[in-house]
């Protein structure tokens, strides 16, 4: 079975909403009251149905096919009121509307190639959102730590495995493998990251017409520090 549709198939096992993060947001879309958003690199399509019962109007998008398919099915299930379809972060003008909010969740913008990729991308959200939410792994401390591996995720019906390999040229090798105890069976699959590191990250939002309006190190809100283990941003689009 190919990695990413094993991945996809088994994403809502291995990668739950939680409480908090449940909270953070319904929190977030009440305080800056916000009636529409766009969840860019929405995977399964978790975060976009959990918002979407306020009533707030959602489209979600991912480069993942087989993550919209589920999305799709999802949304269908529960009678939700959320869209899905595909679309890459790079490349968003097939999406006409505007939202007032953008969601970019999950690790989804350490995918770009570079900063000038990443000014690009924020470009874009800038375009179609007036309110942006981002979230990250804290590259922080992965550089700071040079850390090679994180903690392995365990199911009842699988072991999720993630490792680093630092590049030469500051990138990381992201790979992950998923083992199935029950049929021996192992599949893995690595990508290319950019990580974006606290710095980065605010020198990008800046050019690119974003106001920080908050930081953080976990979705409880606790203060961003080098050691946190995310990194979560708010942030006010600046009129031009």
């Amino acid at each position: 079975m190919d990695f990413y549709r094993a991945l996809s198939e088994h994403y809502d096992e291995i990668f739950p909403l939680k409480e908090p993060q449940k909270i953070f947001l319904h929190d977030y879309l009440k305080q800056e009251n916000l009636g529409s958003v766009l969840d860019i690199g929405c995977g399964t399509g978790t975060s976009a149905l959990e918002i979407s019962q306020t009533g707030v109007r959602v489209l979600g998008v991912d480069l993942s096919d087989e993550m919209i398919e589920i999305a799709k099915r999802k949304a269908q299930e529960r009678k939700s009121s959320s869209s899905f379809a595909s679309a890459d972060m790079r490349d968003l003008q097939l999406i006409q509307e505007e939202f007032e909010g953008i969601l970019c969740l999950g690790n989804t913008l350490a995918h770009v190639s570079g900063e000038n990729e990443l000014n690009q991308v924020l470009g874009q959200f800038w375009e179609k959102g007036t309110h942006l939410l981002l979230q990250t792994v804290n590259y922080d401390r992965i550089l700071t730590n040079q850390i090679i591996e994180l903690p392995i995720i365990k199911t009842s019906q699988l072991a999720f495995y993630r490792y680093y390999t630092h590049r030469p040229d500051g990138k990381l090798d992201f790979s992950m493998k998923i083992e199935f105890p029950d049929t021996k069976q192992v599949i893995s699959g690595v990508n290319v990251l950019f990580p974006i590191t606290s710095s980065i990250l605010k020198k990008a939002l800046k050019e690119t017409g974003w106001e920080i309006t908050g930081l953080w190190g976990n979705y409880e809100k606790a203060p961003w520090t080098e050691d946190s283990p995310a990194t979560i941003a708010t942030a006010k689009r600046i009129p031009r």
